[in-house]
């Protein structure tokens, strides 16, 4: 692949305007610094704009973890839009994986990989979704084994079964494998609780970690490689 190309790839403008940014900033290719912008790169090249590593996969992952009052549409509706808290240069052409609820804060992921996208939001691929859960009143021991199995959640819609971990009364993890509309909340729901606050800490083996809430990053090749694996696609099936 040529650099320009790659550097509009990774969200810096057309390939016309990515010329532009060998002149404007430092890009090395494995610690040395280029200027020709026919130049192919391989796989295996490291390369940097003006310090940042960019990783070197033909898409992106970008993580944000969402705040509440946001939305997760494209553009500003009855809330915010998610899509304001997301670097410029990449607004235009990532689209989110799933959604989450305006009032549900934490994991989102947006890609580039339309493949990707389909395989990790379809809940035949059963990529888990690991949310940290408060609810409003004593969780009860005996909800651990009540969740492992098929649920009623209304609507004529059976939840498959969910790993609840209880950390003290009021607090416990989800992990369900679907993600169904509203579906935690139904499920505790099913035994009369509310959930009265909601983030999601994984999808997959992917996790939030430290990352700061409004905040966004690029996961890494290795990152993308384990979300790759789990939907048993390879680096060039995508759209």
């Amino acid at each position: 692949m040529r650099i320009d190309r790659f550097l509009s790839i990774h969200g810096y403008g057309s390939r016309r305007a990515s010329k532009k940014v060998l002149r404007r900033f430092e890009v090395k290719v494995n610690g040395k610094v280029i200027s020709d912008y026919s130049l192919q790169i391989k796989g295996s090249d490291r390369i940097e704009v003006d310090g940042k590593e960019i990783p070197n996969v033909p898409y992106t992952i970008l993580m944000l973890n969402k705040p509440a009052g946001y939305m997760c549409s494209m553009k500003d509706e009855n809330y915010p839009s998610v899509m304001n808290l997301i670097p410029e240069e990449y607004r235009s052409r990532l689209r989110m994986v799933g959604r989450l609820d305006q009032d549900t804060t934490g994991l989102l992921l947006l890609t580039d990989n339309g493949v990707l996208n389909a395989r990790l939001a379809h809940p035949h691929t059963e990529v888990t979704k690991t949310y940290a859960v408060t609810v409003n009143h004593i969780l009860r021991p005996t909800l651990v084994d009540l969740m492992n199995q098929p649920l009623d959640i209304g609507r004529g819609e059976t939840a498959a079964p969910s790993k609840l971990t209880i950390l003290d009364e009021y607090h416990a993890t989800l992990t369900v494998t679907e993600g169904k509309y509203h579906e935690v909340k139904r499920i505790f729901g099913h035994f009369s609780y509310d959930v009265v606050a909601l983030k999601r800490i994984a999808l997959g083996p992917i996790t939030l970690g430290d990352l700061e809430e409004g905040k966004t990053r690029i996961l890494s090749e290795e990152e993308g490689d384990s979300l790759l694996a789990i939907c048993h696609l390879q680096k060039g099936d995508q759209l």
